[in-house]
């Protein structure tokens, strides 16, 4: 009996050692596990681009850069007119009204814009003078300064901390340049001003 007892005393004492190293080795088992799923946060973190971001913003820096050379080209080829005299209802080289000589140099490039001032004001964004930048229509009243009826157009040529120069043709000057900030007769009557989505008004009628 005695040497039975002794037999299962080891035995149960080996039992007992082997769940305890299994016990360890879960355990151990387990911390690795741990270190491997923190370890993807603090050692193996990567950065992710988001693709569609990048995409749109490079979309939009293209479209902006092809934007802003097209409103180089008209504005190159507005200057071309300088001098020309203002004739009343005249879209031709021999003489422009202020609405014909804007819709000239804009069909320069088969962007089509309607005939009168007052039509122009209608299409595009709304721009806040303290926004205005290059390539935007600024709408002035007419004769009568108080009349707050659309009456005069310009385009933006150039934008600086002290000045906002428009390429306008007027009765008295024909086609020139001038200050928005400078001309009595021209702050006197701003209204508003627009800017058009250039690829948009490509070959649509209006």
């Amino acid at each position: 009996m005695q040497i039975k007892r002794i037999y299962f005393l080891i035995f149960g004492l080996f039992l007992t050692s082997a769940v305890i190293a299994q016990s360890s080795n879960q355990e151990t088992k387990c911390e690795d596990n741990l270190v491997t799923t923190f370890a993807k946060y603090f050692y193996k973190s990567e950065v992710k681009i988001d693709t569609n971001k990048t995409n749109k913003s490079n979309k939009q820096s293209f479209t902006s850069k092809i934007y802003q050379s097209t409103i180089d080209n008209i504005i190159s080829v507005g200057k071309t007119f300088l001098g020309i005299p203002y004739r009343w209802g005249g879209t031709r080289e021999n003489g422009f009204d202020c609405s014909g000589f804007i819709k000239y140099i804009f069909d320069w490039f088969n962007i089509q814009l309607p005939r009168t001032s007052r039509e122009m004001a209608h299409f595009g964004e709304y721009v806040s003078k303290n926004e205005l930048q290059k390539g935007d229509l600024v709408f002035f009243s007419g004769r009568n300064a108080s009349s707050g009826v659309i009456g005069h157009i310009g385009i933006v040529v150039e934008v600086t901390n002290e000045a906002i120069k428009l390429m306008h043709s007027s009765s008295s000057k024909g086609v020139h340049i001038e200050d928005l900030n400078t001309s009595e007769y021209l702050s006197r009557r701003y209204i508003t001003a627009r800017r058009l989505p250039i690829e948009d008004n490509k070959n649509n009628k209006n």
